[in-house]
């Protein structure tokens, strides 16, 4: 039996699931009327699928097709990088490196803060920060503290739209 292949539209993607948009929940729909959240168990990854027609999708695409009605053609950052927060207001649409501007922290990490790290040759701290896919350096500082302001700044002015910049600038503007 070979199988239809099915053209994903918006259309089809509201008949088959609804949207809670308190959750970020896509629910599916069935014919007796009941409805069953689906795609909200992270796989290995951390994010979560849905299948229709038995193929495969990450559930915040499918969720930025079900509310904008067009299927995204870049990345879609989570805002808070929580990979199952599939509330709209918490996705974008990014290009690549953007979306790498709003990275958590590495498994590799020592100082609690990204670009900031020791440098054992001069014994101070060292900030670099990538721009188009290569590492800037910003600088080495005495105290964690200067490094650390100094990174604060260079995200602000390097990565604007990242959520962490804004935030960034948020506690710097607040803090006088």
């Amino acid at each position: 039996m070979k199988i239809e292949k099915v053209r994903l539209t918006a259309e089809l993607v509201r008949e088959l699931f609804d949207y809670d948009e308190v959750d970020g929940w896509l629910m599916r729909k069935f014919k007796n009327g009941k409805t069953r959240p689906c795609g909200h168990t992270p796989t290995c990854n951390g994010y979560g699928y849905v299948r229709i027609a038995r193929k495969s999708y990450l559930t915040h695409r499918i969720v930025w097709l079900w509310h904008h009605g067009t299927w995204p053609q870049n990345n879609i950052d989570h805002i808070d990088r929580d990979r199952m927060n599939n509330r709209i207001e918490n996705l974008r649409v990014v290009n690549r490196s953007e979306n790498q501007h709003n990275r958590g922290l590495s498994k590799n990490n020592t100082s609690g803060f990204p670009s900031v790290y020791w440098y054992k040759p001069r014994e101070k701290y060292r900030v670099q920060i990538k721009v188009d896919n290569k590492k800037t350096h910003i600088g080495y500082f005495e105290t964690f503290e200067e490094a650390y302001l100094a990174y604060q700044l260079a995200k602000i002015k390097m990565h604007p739209t990242s959520p962490l910049a804004q935030e960034y600038y948020r506690e710097l503007t607040l803090a006088g």
